[in-house]
């Protein structure tokens, strides 16, 4: 009987972990990102256009490339950690 109890106790325990109206914070982590990588993208573009009109080609692709790689980052975040992982894992000769 001690058993039944503890195990009806654990459903009850974890119950509110299936629950789907409990809010985990993605939305507001989504959110954030999306913010602050907008900014940083803002920040890039008006960057880059100074390095353009100094005519300073290097720097402008260097610009474009993060600017690339942080709207990954921001927009399709899940894909482009896959990617790293797998970049990753060839570089490591992991799995």
């Amino acid at each position: 009987m001690m058993t039944h109890q503890l195990v009806a106790t654990m459903v009850e325990l974890t119950a509110p972990l299936a629950d789907s109206n409990v809010p985990t914070g993605a939305d507001f982590k989504d959110w954030v990102l999306v913010i602050a990588g907008n900014i940083f993208i803002a920040i890039l573009v008006l960057r880059a256009i100074g390095h353009y009109f100094k005519r300073e080609w290097g720097e402008l692709f260097g610009h474009i490339a993060a600017g690339v790689l942080v709207g990954g980052l921001i927009y399709a975040n899940n894909q482009t950690i896959n990617v790293l992982k797998g970049f990753w894992g060839l570089l490591a000769g992991g799995n």
